[in-house]
């Protein structure tokens, strides 16, 4: 008999931390982290919800597991409803409720769509899907901290990517879990991403903290965090205007610019730095004005 399908594999990264990531894709589409604390665990996203990622978090630890969304894409959120609630900054609460509605048959035949051949006729129709329909929303903002009885986990805004994109702080292990704040492909071209001006501010803040850790374990890559200061070099050439403004199919249509010249082939800078970014050129030096305007 077949061995039944497992959909995750983890790494243990630190003491009591674990980067959890799914098997049967093509490449690791995001990864999700669990702390384990002495009172309790956090769940730092939930991946694309490609199999039960509580069930299997419940196999790491025997602690009650609290979830907290470091931004509202479906590739962070999608095991969000194998739970009850999770943590996620209000900024990104609208974001993360334009992706109720989806039925786990949708979500199922899209596994089978783009996993591996040889995995397909092993992922069937049960308790690894949900439904994705509301669930409870709790706000969470700059400087809150979940307190594991052993460690603090602080909360740091990191706006730009997605208006309410925050980074978490583990001063235990000296880990910031960076979602997609900043990586080697920040996309800041949506229409729900700041104008590069305010993704700077950000920036200068998370400077300001870089201090209180080592490493950014992010939604799709790790990286040290002197990322930061090839970010803000990065971003201080859009806003001059002498970065390399290399013109590009946007994810969701139009034309976006990349802040620097890629490699011919394969993934990363031409020049060996890391740090990258796509932006749409008419959305760069103008803030944003953040108000909520509720219309009837």
């Amino acid at each position: 008999m077949e061995e039944k399908f497992s959909y995750f594999s983890a790494e243990e990264i630190a003491d009591g931390s674990y980067k959890i990531f799914n098997n049967g894709v093509e490449r690791p589409f995001a990864y999700c982290y669990l702390v384990v604390g002495e009172n309790y665990a956090l769940l730092i996203d939930s991946i694309i919800g490609l199999g039960n990622v509580k069930k299997f978090c419940e196999t790491l630890t025997d602690k009650k597991i609290v979830l907290v969304n470091t931004h509202a894409h479906t590739d962070h959120i999608g095991g969000n409803f194998f739970f009850d609630s999770c943590y996620i900054h209000p900024r990104d609460m609208a974001l993360a409720a334009s992706s109720f509605g989806y039925r786990k048959e949708q979500l199922y035949e899209m596994a089978r769509q783009n996993c591996p051949e040889e995995y397909r006729d092993r992922i069937v129709l049960d308790d690894n899907f949900a439904d994705w329909d509301p669930i409870k929303m709790l706000p969470v903002y700059d400087g809150d901290e979940f307190d594991l009885g052993d460690r603090i986990i602080e909360v740091a805004e990191a706006a730009g990517h997605t208006e309410g994109s925050i980074i978490l702080i583990d001063h235990k292990t000296r880990i910031a879990y960076s979602g997609d704040a900043c990586n080697g492909s920040t996309l800041l071209e949506f229409d729900h991403s700041l104008p590069i001006i305010d993704y700077m501010k950000s920036l200068v803040r998370l400077k300001e903290r870089q201090g209180e850790f080592d490493m950014m374990y992010g939604g799709h890559e790790i990286y040290d965090s002197t990322l930061i200061d090839e970010a803000i070099e990065t971003v201080a050439r859009v806003l001059a205007g002498t970065d390399d403004h290399v013109e590009a199919d946007g994810m969701m249509g139009g034309k976006v610019c990349w802040a620097a010249k890629k490699k011919e082939a394969g993934y990363g800078r031409a020049d060996g730095k890391r740090f990258n970014m796509s932006y749409n050129p008419g959305r760069v030096s103008v803030p944003k004005d953040r108000k909520q305007v509720i219309k009837l």
